[in-house]
């Protein structure tokens, strides 16, 4: 002990063996009151416990004992010595009010013969109350470090489940052992005017906060029930957050499997959210921080994932990072939660479109719907890359047509989207009507005469149309594939009975899928008119035919085939369901295909009408009376987009044959355009170059290379073209045109 409180304890010897008759009150710190007990034990006295007045584990201790005691002492004539420990603490805790009281009758009280040293913690504050009285001086107390003591107490109901001392005897007998600091105990005993710092935990939330420091979370995250499980899995882990994290494999890549770890109601899964919430900044994603920054209880989680980016504008600059990021957290949500997102995502019209994505058919057809009824919108691209690809013009190649058909498709997909007709379009049809020029196309029995046979997968995809050669282009080159387009006629009328020979006299291996045939005009389809009219069945088109070139890509990386070719039998017309022209003739029941064809009768007046193979057929956009309703599409007549016909090759991309610029940068005038150079590493015929949606034939120069003009190129920049030989897309070069004084942004573009 130091030289200070040597001397407090050579007070006590002095007590000991004086005439005092009153107790010694000997206050202490908690610095030295381990130091004092073995002191006080050296010089033989006994250590009396206030806890050993508790009548029960929950009780406080019965001071009255305590004089009893001390008075049985003073009066067995042995003179007996002790020290009573745990008093101090007991009354500090019970308030001013009983300490003075306490404290005032033990220090009048006659010890008789016995020597009583009360060793007195936490009641710094009542020394100098006690001093007024002058009877009280320095051979009746003592100070030790000022009496200096930090001792806190933590109150926990039982039912809270937080690890801690059970009932107040045990705490006291801890305290009578020289505990210091934080002492947590479960004790129903009222302590509301305790001379020592007291915090209450009422809830399993409230112990957790106790137990991690820094623990922020609000106490809405979780129920009752979770923060109880959560604690209980802390109390086995030393209160370490972390540990239990791990315990739940959440300790490191929290982004990756988002929906698997937030479906559903489980422990795990709000743990998760939990885990996410704790170590929000420590996250990648900018957009679900964003959203758990928004989010204070799990059973909005996974809804704020899905609807949070409604709210923020698209021209907002965290926008485009967040709608990816979304993208990727929602990729795996059901149908269902989507569909919801989709309908909240309404509220403004205007801003609704920004925030789709094609990852669900809802979603596609959301962006279909919008698109159909508020017009095109700059970034598709982005937005829906398939849909953006079956609206990009494609050039067709075959000889006489190739203007007419190329001109002709670009406006029918327009329309197709946007449902409606354009007068000049339907000028357009009558005049076809008339003079049905498809006649000059080769059958699809002539092209398929000429297409090599051995080894070759024939695919039938009824009802596929040439609208989306451009699309099925795109597909297959991004699947790494040769694709070859031809162009035929069907025969007429365009019913399938008339125009499936192709497939029944195939030898080889064979396939037909109806789905998109029954998408466009059954009800198992899925579609119809009558309910809405908008054309969202577009999504589903585009999606059977992803399905069928990942077949062929399939099929011919597999090495099961050479070829895969894809035939179709006659294409459909979406317009023709909007015109909702009815002829005159009511063909009653031999009305077939929506009316678009019916046996033939005579006599009749009807222009556009085609007489072959015993059908009457029409060749504009009307129907028949007393046929059956159309669905979404229709077919059976003689409309281009019923008769032409893709014969398409597919095969692996032959890599030895590659097409490059001879010059990456060429020099573009105003008035002229520019020239380019192409180098094949293989002999090519009939080159040709598509900019823009538009052709350019090449002139060949040698074996090797091509010169290509293209005086519609007269301005600086970067120009993206596909190279054809024939009917086979060869491969993509990017243009690099500079002005005539070598910069990209020449001065003459000012011109412009």
């Amino acid at each position: 002990m130091e030289t200070g409180n040597r001397m407090q304890i050579d007070s006590v010897k002095k007590y000991l063996t004086s005439s005092v008759k009153t107790p010694y009150f000997l206050f202490i710190s908690d610095r030295q009151y381990a130091t004092a007990m073995d002191e006080l034990s050296v010089l033989g006295l006994d250590f009396v416990t206030m806890s050993g007045f508790c009548n029960n584990d929950d009780r406080m201790p019965d001071i009255d004992g305590l004089f009893t005691y001390i008075k049985a002492a003073g009066e067995n004539g042995n003179s007996k010595k002790f020290v009573v420990t745990g008093l101090g603490e007991f009354l500090a805790l019970r308030g001013s009010d009983e300490a003075i009281r306490t404290l005032s009758r033990l220090k009048d009280h006659n010890v008789g013969g016995a020597k009583v040293v009360l060793l007195l913690r936490g009641l710094a504050s009542l020394i100098a109350g006690l001093q007024t009285d002058p009877r009280f001086d320095n051979r009746r107390f003592s100070v030790v470090d000022k009496a200096e003591c930090d001792l806190s107490f933590t109150l926990a109901a039982p039912s809270v489940g937080l690890s801690a001392l059970s009932g107040f005897k045990a705490m006291l007998a801890e305290l009578e052992n020289g505990r210091r600091g934080s002492i947590v105990v479960n004790t129903a005993v009222d302590l509301d005017k305790a001379l020592f710092t007291v915090h209450r935990i009422s809830s399993a939330y409230e112990g957790i906060k106790f137990l991690i420091r820094g623990f922020v979370l609000a106490h809405s995250c979780g129920s009752d029930a979770r923060w109880a499980e959560l604690l209980t899995e802390l109390n086995q882990s030393n209160g370490a957050l972390d540990e239990v994290f791990e315990k739940h494999d959440l300790g490191n890549n929290l982004e990756s499997d988002f929906y698997a770890r937030i479906a559903g109601s489980d422990y795990r899964n709000w743990l998760y959210f939990i885990c996410l919430k704790s170590k929000a900044d420590t996250l990648q994603d900018g957009y679900l921080r964003f959203v758990l920054d928004k989010t204070s209880r799990f059973e909005d989680f996974a809804g704020h994932v899905l609807n949070a980016i409604i709210d923020i504008p698209h021209t907002d600059k965290r926008f485009p990072s967040f709608y990816q990021e979304r993208k990727v957290l929602v990729e795996k949500f059901p149908e269902p939660d989507i569909a919801d997102f989709v309908v909240n995502n309404r509220k403004v019209v205007s801003e609704s479109i920004y925030k789709l994505t094609d990852s669900t058919r809802v979603e596609r057809e959301e962006i279909i719907a919008w698109l159909s009824k508020n017009g095109m919108v700059p970034h598709l691209d982005g937005l829906y890359p398939a849909l953006a690809a079956y609206l990009k013009k494609y050039v067709f190649k075959c000889p006489g047509l190739a203007d007419l058909l190329t001109e002709y498709f670009e406006a029918y997909k327009r329309q197709k989207l946007s449902n409606e007709l354009e007068p000049e379009f339907l000028e357009k049809v009558d005049e076809l009507a008339f003079s049905r020029k498809f006649n000059r196309l080769p059958t699809r029995n002539e092209i398929m005469d000429n297409v090599d046979k051995s080894d070759t997968f024939l695919y039938w995809l009824d009802a596929l149309g040439v609208e989306f050669l451009g699309f099925i282009e795109a597909l297959a080159q991004k699947r790494g594939l040769s694709v070859r387009v031809n162009i035929a006629r069907a025969e007429l009328p365009t019913i399938t009975v008339i125009n499936r020979d192709f497939f029944d006299g195939w030898q080889g291996r064979k396939e037909k899928n109806d789905n998109f045939d029954d998408t466009k005009h059954k009800d198992t389809g899925g579609y119809n008119f009558t309910n809405n009219e908008l054309p969202i069945h577009l999504a589903k088109e585009l999606d059977i035919i992803t399905a069928m070139i990942d077949k062929a890509a399939t099929e011919l990386a597999l090495r099961h085939c050479k070829l895969f070719l894809i035939v179709s039998d006659h294409g459909t017309s979406r317009l023709a369901v909007l015109r909702r022209k009815e002829e005159k003739y009511d063909t009653d029941t031999t009305g077939e295909h929506s009316g678009r064809c019916c046996e033939m009768f005579q006599p009749y007046d009807l222009p556009f009408a085609a007489e072959e193979n015993g059908y009457l057929i029409l060749a504009d956009y009307g129907r028949f009376k007393g046929s059956r309703a159309a669905n979404v599409e229709v077919h059976g007549g003689a409309s281009l987009e019923e008769v032409v016909v893709p014969v398409i090759e597919l095969s692996l991309k032959d890599g030895s044959v590659t097409v490059k610029l001879v010059d990456e940068s060429v020099t573009v005038d105003f008035r002229t355009g520019t020239e380019i150079k192409l180098f094949f590493n293989s002999p090519m015929q009939n080159v040709s170059v598509v900019l823009n949606g538009k052709p350019y034939s090449a002139s060949q120069i040698d074996v090797n290379h091509y010169s290509v003009k293209l005086p519609d190129t007269k301005r600086a920049g970067d120009y993206s073209a596909d190279v054809y030989a024939g009917d086979n897309l060869i491969g993509k070069i990017m243009i690099k045109a500079q002005g005539k004084s070598g910069k990209v942004n020449d001065a003459f573009d000012g011109l412009f």
